[in-house]
């Protein structure tokens, strides 16, 4: 496993491509499988798409589904980078083209609403959450929470909302309003899901009691891109003796690779995490 990671990692082009294809492949899964058995919408510009196929054959909603997003892939060129609006394009094309070529089986895997909404909504957070921690956008709403992160400075979470609250209610007139709130769950699982898969969205600040506030700062430099803070003069109530304190923030994902340099460098080392709402500076992120 460490030497496929290592493989991704020095083919950054293969991983993501290969992340966008599992996301299509996944999301045609929960499209044909569970959400058009169950006739459960899912959030972003994949349920708008969902709302737009409502008046059109059934074949023509991977169609509708890339035109949807081809906007937001230009947003993405102009005012991102180039390689996450082609990623994202390519994203959302294998999507589509999955979504077209596998069929929904004869014999349906389950016909309870419920059950669509929530498996659905498992395959769809986990699709977006590895597509994103492989550096791939998947289209609409991620475009408007990079930007919104990034560039404007906004908190999108209230503009994802109020897009997926009209999603649900034309999935209400459509189809009746039991079938709008089974997709409110679907949006919660896939979204809870995503943040677990996605997990460098997530940041943790460690603070780090040691004897040797040098060496342990160099080391945490050394495996991660991280600035560290270094307090002096602190002491332990117990045996009085000197300590010195280092904080840093990183991400969830860091947070293993965190622990195993502490208990290298400083086998004495006490260290305790929290989780950060937000942070204004220089943190590195990489980029998607």
């Amino acid at each position: 496993m460490e030497q496929l990671r290592i493989y991704f990692s020095k083919h950054a082009i293969v991983a993501r491509a290969g992340a966008a294809i599992i996301y299509g492949i996944l999301v045609g899964i929960a499209m044909n499988f569970f959400w058009k058995e169950g006739n459960i919408y899912s959030s972003g510009f994949n349920g708008l798409s969902q709302l737009v196929g409502y008046f059109f054959p059934v074949s023509f909603l991977p169609w509708i589904i890339l035109i949807v997003n081809i906007p937001m892939t230009a947003l993405a060129w102009i005012m991102i980078n180039h390689r996450l609006a082609f990623f994202e394009l390519f994203a959302i094309a294998c999507s589509s083209f999955f979504i077209a070529w596998i069929v929904q089986p004869a014999k349906p895997l389950a016909t309870d609403p419920l059950m669509c909404a929530l498996f659905g909504g498992v395959l769809n957070g986990f699709a977006t959450g590895f597509a994103l921690r492989n550096g791939v956008a998947t289209g609409g709403l991620d475009v408007f929470e990079i930007l919104g992160k990034r560039i404007w400075n906004i908190k999108v979470f209230p503009i994802n909302v109020s897009f997926n609250l009209l999603v649900m209610l034309g999935s209400g007139f459509q189809h009746g309003w039991r079938y709008a709130l089974y997709s409110i769950i679907g949006i919660v699982v896939s979204a809870w899901i995503t943040s677990i898969v996605y997990a460098q969205q997530q940041q943790v600040q460690a603070m780090i009691v040691t004897n040797d506030k040098d060496k342990m700062a160099q080391a945490i430099q050394d495996h991660l891109r991280r600035g560290v803070t270094l307090l002096d003069d602190a002491k332990g109530a117990y045996l009085h003796d000197s300590k010195q304190v280092i904080f840093v923030v990183i991400t969830l994902e860091e947070r293993y690779t965190l622990s195993q340099v502490i208990k290298k460098t400083d086998p004495k080392a006490f260290a305790s995490f929290w989780k950060v709402d937000h942070t204004i500076g220089n943190f590195y992120e990489k980029e998607v």
